[in-house]
């Protein structure tokens, strides 16, 4: 049965602009909600990085709608661009998913453009500029808004290469493991990572036990590990819902 949506306690700190209304976008949206099962297994209110599979658009909205947690969401700086969204929205998502070609695909990429760039800013979703390596500002905004006790959701997938045909996703990038090895250095303590997994033949969002970075030996090569790490289970969590789904079919 369908998880029922659960609003988010917001206090102290988390009083501020947008909270509200990342609220009403997910009791909006709480009839298209997946179940959620490992819920248990966030141990703290926050700080924390959450990972999950992208499945396109899907991911990041169902992971919005269906987990109740208020989550500052990592975006490609193409999306938060009125200029650069409407062409980065026709090849990810108008032309692909919609099959809208052509004239008109661009045309309806610019009318939804006009919805989603103001959605991601008022959600107060992060700019990350991944087709330009290293980006300074959405780090720093993202280590702010960690330091606050504040949830970043970060959707790793590297979209310029080939999809894991059993898995459905692609190689994870390692930002999200430098971005726990800045917090421990500014903080000194261990950040959490949850990774989590988006099913749609099942409608399920699982969440994973938490881990954390630990780095040995080599900087670079503790990044990548970590990220490995994180993309190997994502990928078991996605298999088992899958083997599930096949047995209630059988």
């Amino acid at each position: 049965m369908r998880t029922s949506w659960t609003p988010i306690a917001h206090t102290g700190e988390q009083r501020q602009e947008g909270s509200l209304f990342y609220d009403i976008v997910r009791f909006i949206g709480s009839p298209f909600s997946y179940d959620v099962v490992g819920f248990e297994n966030i141990q703290t209110p926050g700080p924390a990085i959450f990972t999950a599979n992208h499945l396109r658009a899907l991911g990041p909205i169902e992971v919005i709608l269906s987990v109740p947690v208020r989550f500052y969401v990592w975006a490609i700086a193409d999306m938060i661009d009125f200029k650069r969204a409407p062409e980065y929205l026709f090849h990810d998502f108008v032309h692909p998913v919609l099959h809208l070609d052509g004239r008109f695909g661009m045309y309806f990429s610019k009318a939804l453009t006009k919805i989603s760039v103001r959605l991601l800013r008022k959600l107060g979703a992060v700019s990350i500029d991944r087709f330009g390596g290293y980006t300074p500002d959405g780090f720093r905004q993202s280590l702010s808004l960690l330091t606050e006790g504040k949830n970043l959701l970060i959707f790793p997938e590297d979209p310029l290469l080939p999809l894991d045909a059993n898995a459905n996703m692609s190689h994870f990038m390692p930002g999200f493991a430098l971005l726990c090895s800045m917090f421990q250095e500014q903080v000194g303590s261990l950040l959490p990572v949850y990774p989590m997994a988006v099913h749609a033949a099942s409608e399920t969002v699982s969440i994973g036990k938490q881990m954390v970075f630990a780095p040995h030996g080599a900087h670079r090569e503790a990044i990548n590990n970590f990220s490995q790490l994180i993309e190997e289970r994502t990928r078991q969590m996605y298999l088992e819902m899958q083997d599930t789904g096949d047995d209630i079919l059988v």
